[in-house]
């Protein structure tokens, strides 16, 4: 190549000041790796406890700071800290602290109260007894109820535990 092609290119790459072009390059990596860490997660499932709203091996992003002014509702996806960050759980917020829960012949109850759960593809025959939780208390569980409950991981978590919220 002749040396005006190698310029050409050279300043297509590089730009006119290398000195600047690399502290940008730097800034990019780090404030991507910031975004990657702290604040978007990409996810992968493992298991079938989410089918059929999330498939096995599936990934999705997991927004850290969805919870960081209001706690979650009823409903939501979220990721839990089992063991730091190394081992989470995806799971669907049932219950709200304070609130009771149970389980009969697969329908949720909250306060007494029988609660739709429309993303539910099979109830399944979940059977609980009423627990209650405490002021910084969440109720989570799987989607895939068509399982025995006994095959879930499931129950309550503290609000310190949930690390973020399922954009998608």
């Amino acid at each position: 190549m002749n040396s005006e092609k190698l310029s050409l290119i050279r300043r297509i790459l590089i730009g006119k000041s290398p000195r600047r072009t690399l502290r940008v390059a730097l800034l990019l990596t780090m404030l991507t790796f910031v975004v990657c860490r702290y604040v978007v997660l990409p996810v992968r499932v493992q298991g079938l406890s989410m089918e059929p709203t999330f498939r096995d091996r599936s990934i999705h992003l997991a927004y850290m700071l969805a919870y960081a002014k209001n706690g979650p509702q009823r409903g939501d996806i979220v990721l839990i800290s089992m063991s730091g960050n190394r081992t989470m759980y995806m799971k669907r917020v049932l219950a709200l602290p304070g609130e009771r829960i149970s389980f009969m012949g697969g329908q949720l109850f909250v306060d007494g109260k029988p609660i739709s759960e429309g993303y539910l593809k099979e109830r399944g025959s979940w059977t609980m007894p009423e627990m209650s939780l405490w002021a910084d208390e969440y109720f989570v569980a799987g989607d895939n109820r068509s399982v025995d409950i006994s095959y879930h991981t499931l129950g309550s978590v503290y609000r310190k535990d949930i690390l973020g919220g399922i954009l998608f």
